[in-house]
C-alpha cells in the first residue's frame, strides 16, 4: 500500500492544500480519500492520469473537504476522462455532492463517464480492499475510515475528535492520520482534535505510526517541537508518500519526518 498525502492543512490553512490522501494498491487501484479547494491541482501537478483515480470517499462535505469536487469532474471532463468512477460518501450528504457534479459540466448535463454514487456503512469490500468506517465527534457527521489491503491497515479519521467507535477502528493499524487542531488540550465537547489526546491514542490504539494533520497553522511550530520527543508519531506534511511495504519505522524516520526531510519513504 502506498500513501500520497495530497494535502495535510486545515480548513482556512495559507501554508498547506486541504486534507486530502491518495491511496494505491499493489495493482495500481487507486482512491481519493477527499476533495477540497485545493486538491485538483495538486493532483494535476502530480500529472495524475484522467483515469486512474476510481474512487472518491468523502469523509464528510464542509466545503475544505469536498468543493474541490466541481474542479476534478470538469478537468476529466475536458480531458475525455473514459473509466467509471465511484463515490462513496453518507447518504444525507449526497445531494450536495451531485450539485458539484451538475455545476462542473452546466450548462450541459451529461458527464462523459459513468459516476456509481454509493452510500458509506459500518462495513464493506471494495475489490479485495476491506473497509470499516465509524462516526467521530464533529460539528457534522464524518465517517473515520479502516482500510486493509495487501496485509496492511491504513486509518485516516477526516475532521472531528475521536469517539470510542473511532479508536475501535484505529487499533492497531500500521499508520494512522488523526485529525489535530490545536497544541493545547481542547474543551471534551470540541469537534476538533488535539495533541494530548493524541498522545493517548498512541498510547490505547498501539498502531505502529501516528501521523497528525488538519493542524491549525499557529499550532505547528509548537507540534513541531512537541513531536521531537514523541516516539511514533509524526506531522504529516503535502506531498509526503508512503510506501507501507517498505516502510522504516525507526526513530530515524520519524525524525526526518518531524524535520521536514524524506518526502518519499
Amino acid at each position: 500500500m502506498k500513501i500520497d498525502v495530497i494535502g495535510s492543512g486545515s480548513a482556512f490553512s495559507k501554508r498547506n492544500n486541504t486534507s486530502s490522501i491518495r491511496i494505491i494498491d499493489c495493482q495500481k487501484n487507486q482512491w481519493l480519500i477527499d476533495c477540497g479547494p485545493t486538491v485538483p491541482r495538486a493532483i494535476w501537478q502530480r500529472n495524475i492520469d484522467v483515469n486512474d483515480i476510481q474512487v472518491i470517499y468523502f469523509t464528510h462535505i464542509h466545503p475544505d473537504h469536498s468543493s474541490g469536487l466541481a474542479a476534478l469532474i470538469n478537468q476529466w471532463k475536458s480531458f475525455k476522462r473514459t473509466e467509471p468512477l465511484t463515490i462513496f460518501c453518507q447518504a444525507e450528504q449526497r445531494q450536495p455532492l451531485q450539485a458539484l457534479v451538475d455545476l462542473a459540466v452546466w450548462p450541459e448535463t451529461h458527464v462523459c463517464f459513468d459516476i456509481h454514487w454509493q452510500d458509506i456503512t459500518d462495513g464493506f469490500e471494495w475489490k479485495h480492499w476491506q473497509i470499516r468506517t465509524a462516526n467521530t465527534q464533529h460539528e457534522m457527521s464524518n465517517k473515520a475510515i479502516r482500510i486493509t489491503v495487501d496485509e496492511k491497515t491504513l486509518f485516516y479519521s477526516g475532521d472531528g475528535r475521536p469517539t470510542l467507535a473511532s479508536q475501535v477502528l484505529m487499533k492497531g493499524a500500521d499508520i494512522a492520520f488523526q485529525e489535530c487542531a490545536s497544541f493545547a488540550a481542547l474543551p471534551d465537547d470540541s469537534s476538533h482534535g488535539d495533541l494530548p489526546d493524541c498522545e493517548r491514542l498512541l498510547v490505547d490504539t498501539e498502531v505502529k505510526a501516528l501521523g497528525i494533520y488538519h493542524c491549525f497553522d499557529e499550532a505547528i511550530p509548537s507540534l513541531l517541537n512537541a513531536l521531537a520527543d514523541i516516539p511514533d508519531m509524526f506531522l504529516s506534511r503535502d506531498g509526503l508518500q508512503l510506501d507501507l511495504d517498505n516502510l522504516d519505522l525507526s526513530e530515524k524516520t520519524f525524525n526526518l519526518l518531524s524535520i521536514g526531510q524524506g518526502d518519499k519513504l
